[in-house]
């Protein structure tokens, strides 16, 4: 829906699972990484500082993109 507080979901294999990254579309939050099970993970990025939360440092450079899932819809 458009009041979605996510603007994308993609999809990465991190640690060797597939997880879901759900980017926020605007500033100070957080861009939260879920497992299968819609587990919060822990969150990469994002925040008052744009690290996110601290628990998984080595995403961006370990994570392998998938794909994207889905995107809101703008119209």
């Amino acid at each position: 829906p458009r009041l979605s507080p996510y603007i994308s979901i993609d999809s990465y294999v991190y640690r060797d699972k597939v997880t879901y990254l759900a980017t926020s579309g605007c500033c100070d939050r957080f861009n939260p990484l879920f497992d299968g099970e819609c587990r919060q993970i822990c969150v990469p990025s994002g925040g008052f500082t744009g690290r996110g939360d601290g628990k998984c440092v080595d995403f961006a450079e370990t994570a392998r993109p998938l794909g994207n899932i889905w995107t809101v819809p703008r119209s």
